[in-house]
């Protein structure tokens, strides 16, 4: 089992099966982009508490080593914590967590900042920002890396290599294309990086004080980052006790196969705060956030969903239109669901084992707070 967590697969977001089958199945009735119809009434206040609270009861009896945050419109952020981690003496309101692939999010927050900076445009070239492009990768855009139509593989090296930024741009620039650019979906750790690397060349900082100077001051935000932030004695631990650092980073800081695509740290009420934040304009202008939004390319043939910039649209055909996205090492785990038709806000954080993991956890509050009527 420890041999096999080095060779764990890459930090990817994964479309869940399981639990959340039927949800997907669900979804795929209502194909985008289409109507935003919400047939679906809204619980009262104290209706939509119980529906809460039978969530947290289902999860306290499967004992899933999770954490729970949801804000429910105005009110204060509820946060629990099951499980393992009821006993790590942390906090659920201070664990840092890490979220994956849920940094292709932010790295999208930040490419639209950069933008908004007027120092990125978002049919620019590799060829336009970068010097000794090859010829097929010449004319991958901006557009085309936030939406995973570049062509790019998944990865090209493991989540722990110590690799520099010079030698991933080398491996990633003489790699083979899946596609020609723009054609199809291809979801690309490797294109996340390469944003990353726009952000770090265009703005004369490195990510994360790109991520702490331009996007997240004076928001008041101590949480999410990389090494910046980092308390490994409030880190999630896993099933086998280890920290982020030694379970998602290999040990030591993170390199460039993880830098813009996975392994950030926030807690999971801060990460709420950031999805509010980037949501209603306080990161970046509306125009912005709405092209973030906007269902830019169909992650497969039946076109259910859709990516935008760093997150997935889709829709639903009684709660209308939400946003989400996933991430995982087969180690940690985490999901955020935004459905903004009921004002929830759902996030997951977990560590891995037998009971279950973020994406089967975050599928049981779904379950409660929006039974089906046939249920």
């Amino acid at each position: 089992m420890l041999q096999a967590r080095f060779r764990r697969p890459l930090q990817r977001r994964v479309l869940r099966t399981g639990q959340m089958a039927w949800l997907l199945l669900a979804l795929a009735a209502n194909a985008l982009p289409s109507a935003q119809k919400v047939g679906a009434a809204d619980p009262s206040p104290g209706e939509h508490a119980d529906r809460l609270e039978a969530a947290f009861a289902d999860l306290e009896q499967r004992e899933i080593s999770v954490i729970v945050a949801l804000v429910h419109g105005d009110e204060q952020p509820v946060v629990r914590e099951f499980g393992a981690l009821r006993e790590d003496g942390i906090p659920p309101g201070e664990t840092q967590v890490d979220i994956g692939s849920i940094t292709k999010t932010v790295t999208g927050a930040m490419l639209l900042k950069l933008a908004e900076q007027g120092k990125v445009q978002f049919d620019e070239t590799l060829a336009d920002i970068f010097s000794e492009v090859p010829a097929d990768k010449a004319g991958i855009t901006v557009q085309q890396l936030l939406t995973h139509s570049s062509g790019f593989r998944d990865a090209v090296g493991s989540d722990e290599e110590r690799l520099a930024k010079n030698k991933f741009l080398e491996r990633a620039f003489w790699s083979r294309l899946i596609s020609e650019p723009g054609d199809e979906y291809h979801y690309s750790n490797v294109g996340f990086s390469v944003l990353a690397a726009i952000i770090e060349h265009r703005s004369g900082k490195t990510y994360d004080t790109f991520l702490q100077e331009d996007v997240l001051a004076g928001l008041g935000f101590e949480n999410t980052g990389y090494m910046s932030i980092y308390e490994d004695d409030r880190s999630l631990h896993s099933r086998d006790g280890e920290t982020i650092i030694q379970a998602s980073w290999g040990g030591h800081e993170p390199y460039w196969n993880l830098i813009g695509n996975g392994g950030l740290v926030s807690t999971p009420a801060e990460y709420m705060r950031f999805r509010q934040a980037f949501a209603s304009g306080k990161i970046v202008a509306p125009e912005f956030v709405e092209r973030a939004q906007t269902p830019h390319v169909p992650e497969n043939e039946a076109k259910t969903s859709y990516y935008g910039y760093g997150l997935v649209v889709q829709d639903h055909p009684r709660l209308g239109r939400f946003y989400w996205h996933d991430g995982g090492n087969g180690i940690f785990s985490a999901q955020w669901m935004d459905f903004a038709a009921q004002n929830d806000l759902i996030f997951t954080a977990a560590a891995n084992g037998e009971e279950g993991d973020a994406f089967s956890a975050i599928g049981i509050v779904y379950k409660h707070l929006y039974p089906r009527d046939d249920d």
